[in-house]
């Protein structure tokens, strides 16, 4: 079998994370390459293991979001479920499968197993086990009923012949497309035509951020290079589940030249932190080349702050966690 190639690529949450630490975009993308092999160093399998962690906020997104899928796909099927047969055939298995794994240490043996920051970093966790347990439950519940009132009934009419197949991450090489010679992950949530229009909705379970709008915009560049559709013909809205509330995102070309303009600016920058600044070489410069990031308070959320721990304890004196 051949060998893995780490190619450089670049998407929404890739660039967020190396503005605010680029030790992170390190971690995820380079420190954590080859983690998997048997003779991989330790902190390499380390680094591995913590880019596969991941806390309450995106577990109950992933749980919300399976979650009115399934129950989309049921009306499809003719049949009318209700918000509680959601969380019970969909969330609440799923929720518990990772808190089960998160708590007994799975992720030790497997590396690709549930494991929870609130778990794995139980200092910087202002809940116990019973209210965290509660919180996420509450969490989804609320996201499910809002979907099942507000959203699925403009969408009901939706077939699967309708639909565009999005790739997953989990179910080989997620949704991508190239731009100049870049690849670019863009990973819509649903998206389906009508009337001449292709329709693109991204869920979202979480708080509304400014920063949404620009990471929907990416898939209007997606749906042009893709499938050749012109924003003209895209209709971008983010549907936030937990609230609920929906925002449209007006998108034209000058847009997609804007978006066009951040990925050429945010690579350019990325690249400075590869040897010969080679995004096709695509090899990392020295960890110590990569700055931690500058506000120490969001060390504390990072799934990586384990590898960074005694850096940061140098750098902000003994009185750091």
């Amino acid at each position: 079998m051949a060998k893995l190639r780490n190619v450089f690529s670049w998407s929404h949450s890739s660039a967020h994370a190396f503005e605010s630490c680029r030790r992170k975009r390190y971690w995820s993308k380079y420190g954590a390459w080859g983690g998997w092999e048997r003779n991989a160093d330790p902190e390499t399998r380390t680094a591995y293991r913590l880019n596969k962690m991941t806390n309450r906020f995106q577990q109950y997104g992933i749980a919300a979001e399976d979650s009115i899928m399934w129950m989309l796909k049921q009306v499809q099927a003719g049949t009318s479920p209700t918000p509680l047969e959601a969380y019970d055939t969909v969330a609440r298995p799923l929720l518990r499968k990772t808190w089960d794994e998160s708590k007994g240490k799975v992720w030790e043996r497997v590396a690709k197993a549930g494991c929870l920051h609130e778990h794995y970093y139980p200092e910087f966790c202002n809940l116990d086990d019973r209210g965290l347990m509660h919180a996420m439950a509450d969490v989804v519940k609320s996201c499910i009923e809002n979907f099942h009132e507000h959203i699925l009934p403009r969408l009901a009419h939706v077939t699967p012949e309708m639909e565009i197949p999005i790739r997953v991450v989990g179910k080989g090489d997620p949704e991508h497309f190239f731009f100049e010679w870049v690849k670019i992950y863009a990973i819509p949530d649903y998206v389906y035509r009508e009337d001449g229009l292709l329709h693109i909705l991204d869920w979202k379970a979480g708080a509304i951020k400014p920063e949404h709008a620009e990471q929907v915009a990416l898939y209007a560049l997606w749906a042009q290079v893709e499938h050749h559709i012109p924003p003209e013909e895209v209709r971008l809205s983010l549907e936030y589940l937990k609230f609920p509330e929906r925002k449209l995102v007006p998108v034209d070309a000058e847009v997609l030249e804007r978006v066009k303009e951040r990925i050429r600016e945010s690579v350019q920058d990325m690249a400075q932190y590869l040897v010969d600044a080679d995004i096709e070489q695509n090899s990392a410069l020295p960890k110590e080349e990569w700055d931690l990031s500058y506000d120490p308070d969001e060390c504390r959320f990072c799934e990586f702050f384990e590898l960074c721990r005694s850096e940061l304890r140098r750098d902000m004196g003994p009185g750091f966690p």
